[in-house]
Formats: C-alpha cells, sequence, structure tokens
C-alpha cells in the first residue's frame, strides 16, 4: 500500500474529539524556535487549531495554505496548525511557501495531545500521526466550531471555520 491508500479510507482516532460549547483542554506544544505554546497563551483572542498528519502530504499541505489565506481576513485570531512533524521542517515549510498569517507548532514532545484532543490515529500503518481536524475557539477558550476529517483525502470545510471565527 502506498500513502494515497490509507488516505482515502476512514481513519480510527483514540480520544475524545471536542464538541462546541466545552471548553479546550490544556495543552504545550512546541514552536520554530522551541518555545513552549500553551492553551492559555492564545487566550483573549479566537483560535483556530488546524491539526494535521504531515506538512509532508499534499492534502495537509493545501489545507495549511488555505488557512493561511483566511487568516489574512480574520481579526483578533491565531491560526494555529498543529502536527507531530518538528518544529523545524513547519518552519521551512512556511518560509518556503511564504505562509505568515499563521502559527505552527509540533506536538512531538506532547504524548496527550493527539489523545486528549481525539485525533491520535490508530489502527494502520498512520499510528502514531494526527488526524486532520480543525477545532475553532472564542476568546475565552471555548469550543464554538469543530471538525474531524474522517477520510484524510478530503478537505475540512473551510466556509463553516470562517463563520464560526468571524
Amino acid at each position: 500500500m502506498n500513502l494515497s491508500d490509507y488516505l482515502i479510507k476512514p481513519v480510527q482516532v483514540a480520544g475524545t474529539f471536542p464538541c462546541a460549547g466545552e471548553p479546550v483542554k490544556e495543552f504545550s506544544l512546541v514552536k520554530h524556535n522551541l518555545d513552549v505554546l500553551t492553551d492559555t497563551d492564545i487566550r483573549g483572542k479566537k483560535c483556530l487549531l488546524c491539526i494535521f498528519l504531515s506538512v509532508d502530504v499534499a492534502v495537509c499541505a493545501d489545507t495549511v495554505r488555505e488557512f493561511n489565506r483566511m487568516a489574512r481576513k480574520l481579526d483578533n485570531t491565531e491560526v494555529l496548525c498543529v502536527s507531530v512533524d518538528t518544529p523545524f521542517a513547519l518552519q521551512r515549510f512556511c518560509e518556503r511557501e511564504g505562509l505568515d498569517y499563521i502559527t505552527v507548532a509540533s506536538c512531538f514532545r506532547s504524548a496527550s495531545f493527539p489523545s486528549d484532543f481525539g485525533v491520535q490515529l490508530t489502527g494502520s500503518e498512520l499510528a502514531g500521526f494526527t488526524a486532520r481536524a480543525v477545532i475553532c475557539l472564542d476568546e475565552q477558550g471555548q469550543v464554538i466550531h469543530s471538525e474531524l476529517i474522517r477520510e484524510l483525502a478530503r478537505q475540512p470545510d473551510y466556509y463553516s471555520a470562517y463563520l464560526a471565527l468571524r
């Protein structure tokens, strides 16, 4: 099997995916300069968490690019793109693509992040990666929109995420 075969199959995930109305769970991620970014760092702003497998997967890279375009139109909103990629690889991708409206962060040090957010892939050779998901938060850290993409080759509903954050 090649990667594209896995992207069209519905994924299995461990953990509980957050729903609208719930508070965001605590998290700790690593930015490109190895600084830590936590859930408390984004309070006071709306936030879009774009969680994905890897910037080396074309559909994930496309999603990050699209959320960068969306971020230009959103006031007082942090667009945070998260994967298990190293923070250095995430930063190289952003620099190469000219993506400067988003923040990238790695969950490589956070063993609990994928399961805490219900995006830990299980049951296939992709186990250990994060599923593709979008979670929108209000200024107080409450979930206002969430989407778990069960077929990894499918794009998220960008318009619904945009409306939630407008």
